[in-house]
């Protein structure tokens, strides 16, 4: 299993990677800054800020944020091509004031192109950091995968729903030596330590530790110890 899993990947990794990831840049703005972009269902073009999705796709982008400091990132855009369906903000642990992400999905909605502006609001209503994403929405078939792409040194989570009560759980089954293994915890749905066989969400941390192109895949393993379902992801790394 492992070995198709491997294989599937390497096709993915092959498509992403023929269309080249010249000219990636990444923000030089002081902190808080734009950190990951991670694309559901969706092929990450060109640099971190282009991104071709197909019409009907979901697209995510993630932004480093800490709302305890009154700090949020709104974001702006003509929704000829595409619409706003979720945002929620992910904490980095589970501590009082932990800082995280912004995170932000969309849906390719008709072809064309958009551009969204994120603005980084102050409590006072003031602008204090922005960045902008150009999207092509197509109605082409493109490779689909999960896309994440970061500069070196930065870390990234990626989020698997799970309910270990049931006896099912994620494994890392593929990484390469671009990318290192920061961390992995389970975060219950449930407030209440008391609830039993509560869902909730597997985080995993990892850090782009060179430049290139990694790759990350995921197995949800049955009580059987039986691979039920993976999750390659693509991860693009700019220096």
């Amino acid at each position: 299993m492992k070995k198709t899993v491997a294989a599937s990947l390497i096709v993915v990794l092959s498509l992403a990677l023929a269309v080249g990831c010249a000219g990636c840049t990444s923000s030089t703005t002081p902190s808080p800054s734009p950190t990951t972009t991670a694309v559901t269902n969706a092929t990450a073009l060109g640099n971190a800020t282009d991104i071709d999705v197909m019409q009907g796709q979901n697209f995510t982008t993630q932004l480093q944020s800490n709302p305890s400091t009154g700090y949020h990132w709104e974001p702006t855009y003509t929704n000829a091509t595409i619409t706003l369906v979720n945002r929620t903000f992910i904490a980095s642990s589970t501590a009082l004031g932990a800082p995280g992400a912004d995170v932000f999905t969309f849906q390719g909605t008709q072809t064309g192109t958009s551009v969204i502006t994120f603005n980084y609001v102050s409590p006072a209503n003031q602008t204090t950091n922005s960045v902008s994403y150009t999207i092509t929405c197509t109605a082409l078939q493109i490779p689909t995968g999960n896309a994440v792409l970061v500069s070196q040194g930065q870390n990234f989570t990626i989020r698997q729903l799970s309910n270990p009560s049931t006896g099912y759980s994620w494994r890392l089954d593929y990484t390469n030596d671009t990318l290192k293994l920061v961390n992995q915890t389970f975060v219950s749905n449930s407030t209440s330590s008391t609830v039993v066989g509560a869902g909730g969400t597997e985080l995993w941390t990892f850090q782009a530790t060179g430049t290139g192109s990694g790759g990350i895949v995921l197995s949800e393993i049955s009580p059987a110890n039986q691979t039920t379902n993976t999750v390659p992801y693509l991860v693009l790394i700019t220096s």
